[in-house]
C-alpha cells in the first residue's frame, strides 16, 4: 500500500511539473445534462485529448477510465473527487481518472468556435446582406459579432481600404454591408466574441454587382462627306465594373433619348420599322478602341453586328453619342454622353439670305440699344436743368413718410408691404419658377418663420435633387421676424457655394408664400453614426476625412465672417459619397432639431443667453461623436448646469476613445485649450486626415438621446 501510495505521489509530481499550466484537478464524474463529447476512447496520452478537444474549441478536456476523453465547456458541477487512481493507458505514468472520477485539463481554448452558415442573402451594387448562425460552443455569453471586408478585385482607380463593423448582441444573425464598391469581389469574414476575445474567422468571397461606367466625353466631329460623319472619340473609363464596349448612336435632331443605365437601343432596321427616333449604328469591344477612336458614322458597314446606315433622312442631320458598356456575367451597365451636332451644327453652306438676316439683326439690336441709352441720358439732363430753374426760395419736401433703414435687412425697419418687398432679395438668389419645385405636404419642422417641408427642385439643365423647402407667409410675419428672416436670408447668400456647405439653392415667391429652398444633403451624420449601432457599417477610415472636410468648409464660412452657432453632428449632412455638408447656419439653423447646446458649447460661452459655442471647440466634440458611434457627450452628467460645472469649474474634459489614437486625442485636447487663442484654427484642422486611424472595435459610450434634444 505504501509502494501504491508513493507511485501515486510521484506521478501526481509528474502531472504537477508536466501539465502545470493544464491539469486542473480531479472531479467527480459529470451528470448526462452536462452533456460531455466523447471524442476518443482510446487515447495515447492526455496531450492527445487536449489537442482533439481545442480542435473541437472546448475549453476543457477530461480523462475516464483510463481510456476515454471527454470535451465540455464547464466542468465539475458534482464537486472534487480523490478518485482519479486509474493510469493513463496510453501513459501509465499519468492518471486518467476512474470508472466514477474524471481528471480535468484546460485546452487553453477561451473564445467561442466560429459562426457558422455565413453566407450572402442579397447583393446589390454598393452594398451585401448577410446572414449567419451563431457559434456551436460559445465558451460564455457572446457580445458581439464582428464583420469584415476586404477587396480582393477591383476595377477601382486607388486601393480600397478594408472595411469593419461591429454588430452588437449574441441574438444577431445578420446585417447589411454598406458603401461597397461596385463590381468588386470581397472576402467577408465573421467572428463571434465574449469577455475573452475574438473568435477564429468563417469566410465567403461574393462581389457586388457593377455600376455604369464614368460619363464618357461628347465625341467631336471633325467633318461631314454626303451622307458620312467622321467623329474623334475620347478613351473611356470605369471603376465600378469593366469596360467591356462602346456603342455609336445616332439620334434624330431635337429628339432627347432615354438615359437609364440599363436600356438597350435598338439598332437601325428596327428604329426604321417602329418609328424609333435613335439607334446603335456600331459596336466594338473596349481593346479595339485605338482602331476606331476614329470612327466614320454611315459608311454601309457592319460593325459589332450592327448595320452603320449611311445618313438619309429622317437622320441626314443626326445628333451623335457615345455609348460606354460594362458587362459582367448577366449584369449589364450603359453610361451615355451628351449629344453632339445638329442641323445648324452642319449646315456650313448657309445662304447670303441668311447671313443677311443675321447681319441685320445685329444692327438693328445695336441701333436699338444706343437709341434706349440715349433716351435716358436725355432724361436725365432734362431733370437736372428743371431742378437748377427751381426758386431759391421754394421748399423742398419728401413726399410720404421717411423710414429709419436697418442696414442689417434688405428693408427698412417698419416699411408698410409693398409690391417690390424682396426687390434686393432678387437681385442676388435666384428667383425658382414654382413649376420647378414639387413640395411634399408633410410638415418635417416647424420653424420660426414657418413650415418646412422636403420636396424637390428642378435646376435649369432640367435635373431634380431633393432640396429643405421653407414654406413663409412673410405677409403675416411681426416686423421683428421678417428682419430676422432676411437676415438670415443674407447669411445664406454670403455664403454662396462651397463644396462643403448646404448651400441656399434660391427662392420662390408667389402671392401668399415665400419658398426659401436649400440643398438638403442624403444622410445626416448623427443619424448614420447611430445606424452603425444596428450594423449600418460606417467605414472607419472616413472619420478623419470627414472631419477634415468640415475644417475646410468651417475656415470657409470664417473667412466669410459667418459664426456657425449650432455645430454637433446633427447639424452636418452627408452625401451618398459620404461628403460632409454642414448645414444648421443662416435660415438652416430653423430647419434642425431642437437641440441642447450646452454639451458643445465652450466655457467661455457658458452664462450667455445664447449657447452659441466657439467653433473649434464644438468641432472637436463632432470628431468625438463620430469616433463613438454617435456617442451622447458627457453622458454620465444629466443636467445642463452639470455640464457647465464640470467644463468650467473641473476643466473636465471628454475621454479618449479605447480606439482613438494618442495623436487624434492631443488634436482634441488642443480644440478644448481654456485659452481661445491657443486653440488650432481651422486651417490647420483642414489637415487632420494627415493622421492615422485604427479600426474602430468596441462602441463604449451611449447614445442619450434625452441628453441632447428637446422634447
Amino acid at each position: 500500500m505504501f509502494i501504491y501510495l508513493l507511485i501515486t505521489g510521484l506521478c501526481g509530481c509528474f502531472i504537477d511539473l508536466t501539465f502545470a499550466g493544464d491539469y486542473i484537478g480531479c472531479f467527480k464524474s459529470p451528470q448526462e445534462s452536462d452533456e460531455p463529447l466523447v471524442v476518443l476512447t482510446s487515447p495515447n496520452a492526455p496531450e492527445v485529448c487536449i489537442q482533439e478537444c481545442r480542435n473541437r474549441y472546448y475549453r476543457f478536456a477530461g480523462l475516464m477510465k483510463g481510456q476515454q476523453c471527454y470535451c465540455m465547456s464547464i466542468y465539475g458541477r458534482n464537486g472534487p473527487s480523490s478518485g482519479c487512481t486509474t493510469p493513463c493507458i496510453g501513459d501509465e505514468k499519468l492518471l486518467c481518472g476512474s470508472h466514477d472520477s474524471i481528471s480535468i485539463y484546460s485546452t487553453g481554448q477561451k473564445v467561442s468556435s466560429p459562426p457558422r452558415g455565413l453566407r450572402v442573402i442579397d447583393s446589390k451594387s454598393t452594398s451585401l446582406d448577410i446572414i449567419w448562425q451563431p457559434p456551436d460552443i460559445t465558451n460564455g455569453n457572446i457580445t458581439s459579432y464582428i464583420v469584415r471586408a476586404i477587396a480582393l478585385e477591383t476595377h477601382a482607380y486607388y486601393p480600397l481600404q478594408p472595411m469593419q463593423l461591429q454588430v452588437q448582441g449574441e441574438s444577431s444573425d445578420s446585417t447589411t454591408l454598406t458603401n461597397l464598391q461596385p463590381g468588386t469581389k470581397y472576402n467577408i469574414s465573421i467572428t463571434a466574441v465574449n469577455a475573452d476575445g475574438e473568435s477564429q474567422p468563417n469566410y465567403l468571397t461574393d462581389w457586388t454587382f457593377i455600376s455604369s461606367p464614368e460619363k464618357p466625353d461628347r465625341p467631336k466631329i471633325i467633318k461631314r462627306d454626303d451622307n458620312k460623319i467622321l467623329i474623334e472619340l475620347t478613351k473611356g473609363r470605369s471603376q465600378y465594373g469593366p469596360l467591356s464596349s462602346y456603342q455609336i448612336i445616332v439620334v434624330h435632331p431635337g429628339t432627347i433619348p432615354p438615359e437609364q443605365t440599363d436600356i438597350i437601343y435598338p439598332n437601325y432596321q428596327k428604329a426604321i420599322q417602329d418609328g424609333i427616333p435613335f439607334y446603335v449604328t456600331g459596336e466594338f469591344e473596349a481593346d479595339e478602341f485605338d482602331k476606331y477612336q476614329q470612327f466614320v458614322i454611315g459608311n454601309g458597314k457592319k460593325i459589332g453586328g450592327y448595320y452603320n446606315a449611311p445618313l438619309e433622312e429622317p437622320f441626314d442631320r443626326p445628333q451623335i453619342g457615345v455609348v460606354l458598356i460594362s458587362r459582367v456575367r448577366n449584369e449589364i451597365k450603359y453610361s451615355y454622353s451628351d449629344l453632339a451636332g445638329h442641323a445648324l451644327e452642319f449646315n456650313a453652306g448657309l445662304n447670303g439670305l441668311a447671313i443677311g438676316l443675321y447681319v441685320a439683326i445685329a444692327l438693328l439690336s445695336v441701333l436699338l440699344i444706343v437709341s434706349v441709352t440715349g433716351y435716358f441720358i436725355l432724361r436725365k439732363r432734362h431733370e437736372q436743368i428743371r431742378m437748377t430753374k427751381l426758386p431759391e426760395q421754394q421748399e423742398l419736401t419728401l413726399q410720404g413718410p421717411m423710414y429709419e433703414v436697418d442696414n442689417m435687412a434688405y428693408i427698412p425697419e417698419d416699411i408698410p408691404e409693398r409690391p417690390n418687398h424682396y426687390q434686393d432679395l432678387k437681385s442676388k438668389v435666384w428667383s425658382i419658377p414654382k413649376n420647378f419645385l414639387t413640395i411634399e405636404p408633410a410638415v418635417v419642422r416647424r420653424g420660426r418663420f414657418g413650415n418646412i417641408h422636403m420636396g424637390t427642385v428642378q435646376d435649369k439643365d432640367g435635373n431634380s435633387s431633393r432640396a429643405l423647402i421653407h414654406s413663409i407667409a412673410d405677409k403675416n410675419l411681426r416686423a421683428s421676424d421678417k428682419r430676422h428672416m432676411l437676415r438670415d436670408l443674407d447669411v445664406c447668400i454670403k455664403a454662396g457655394n462651397m463644396n462643403y456647405l448646404a448651400s441656399f439653392v434660391g427662392n420662390c415667391e408667389t402671392p401668399d408664400v415665400l419658398y426659401v429652398v436649400q440643398e438638403a444633403p442624403a444622410q445626416n451624420l448623427k443619424l448614420r453614426l447611430l445606424a452603425a449601432r444596428s450594423g449600418d457599417v460606417f467605414p472607419y477610415e472616413f472619420i478623419l476625412t470627414i472631419g477634415s472636410s468640415i475644417a475646410t468648409g468651417l475656415n470657409y464660412l470664417d473667412a466669410h465672417k459667418i459664426i456657425h452657432s449650432h455645430l454637433c453632428a446633427r447639424s452636418i449632412g452627408l452625401t451618398d459619397d459620404l461628403v460632409p455638408k454642414i448645414m444648421g447656419f443662416g435660415i438652416g439653423k430653423h430647419a434642425l432639431e431642437d437641440l441642447k447646446l450646452a454639451r458643445w458649447t465652450a466655457p467661455e460661452r457658458f452664462g450667455h443667453k445664447k449657447h452659441n459655442p466657439a467653433v473649434v471647440w464644438s468641432f472637436a466634440v463632432v470628431v468625438w461623436e463620430m469616433m463613438s458611434m454617435g456617442g451622447t457627450p458627457y453622458h454620465d452628467l444629466e443636467d445642463e448646469c452639470d455640464v457647465e460645472e464640470a467644463v468650467v469649474e473641473k476643466n473636465t474634459r471628454l475621454p479618449q476613445l479605447r480606439d482613438m489614437p494618442d495623436p487624434l486625442y492631443e488634436v482634441l485636447l488642443s480644440c478644448w485649450n481654456d485659452n481661445p487663442d491657443e486653440r488650432p484654427t481651422f486651417d490647420e484642422l483642414s489637415r487632420l486626415n494627415t493622421l492615422s486611424i485604427c479600426p474602430i472595435t468596441a462602441i463604449t459610450e451611449p447614445y442619450l438621446p434625452e441628453l441632447e434634444l428637446n422634447n
